[in-house]
């Protein structure tokens, strides 16, 4: 009786171990972006400094998603140097896109409301949140990705780019 209890036992162990594994490399595993709340939370910032509302742009998502899918093989955080503004954003737990959106913009605290130029240097600690504001920036696209070894890393790009030396953010 003991040794079919613990053939059981360990079969059903087994079988749920690989189960597990299984689960982890699921495309339903794969983590989304909610755009309705992404893009209304970009707007909640934009408005509050008079910038236009800016929109989703499914080719810029690819393009955000492929560098987020790189990026999360290493989980280091690198820009693309691509042709777009770009924000990136990890953490060690999973978040959503109202807890990204305000992270990035958690940076007003550094920004100049009284000059909203873009300085090179000193507007480095604000430059998150002024690409978030950025008035002539129209339309966006984002991606996420769980890292490899834990985490969670975004990425966002911006069209056009914000953040441009000399220029006022709004």
């Amino acid at each position: 009786m003991k040794r079919i209890l613990f053939f059981v036992c360990g079969s059903f162990l087994l079988l749920l171990s690989l189960t597990k594994v299984q689960t982890v490399f699921t495309a339903s595993n794969k983590p989304t972006i909610d755009t309705t709340v992404f893009i209304a939370q970009h707007n909640y910032y934009r408005a509050k400094v008079g910038s236009p509302a800016i929109h989703w742009n499914d080719s810029l998502a690819n393009y955000a998603q492929e560098w987020a899918d790189k990026l999360a093989k290493t989980c280091e955080m690198q820009h693309s140097d691509g042709p777009y503004g770009e924000n990136i954003y990890w953490s060690s737990a999973p978040k959503n896109e109202k807890a990204v959106v305000d992270r990035w913009a958690s940076e007003e605290k550094y920004f100049n409301h009284n000059n909203p130029t873009y300085i090179r240097g000193k507007s480095s600690k604000s430059g998150h949140y002024s690409q978030v504001i950025w008035a002539k920036s129209t339309e966006l696209g984002a991606g996420v990705a769980n890292c490899k070894n834990g985490g969670q890393i975004w990425v966002c790009v911006y069209n056009p780019p914000g953040n441009m030396i000399g220029e006022k953010a709004y």
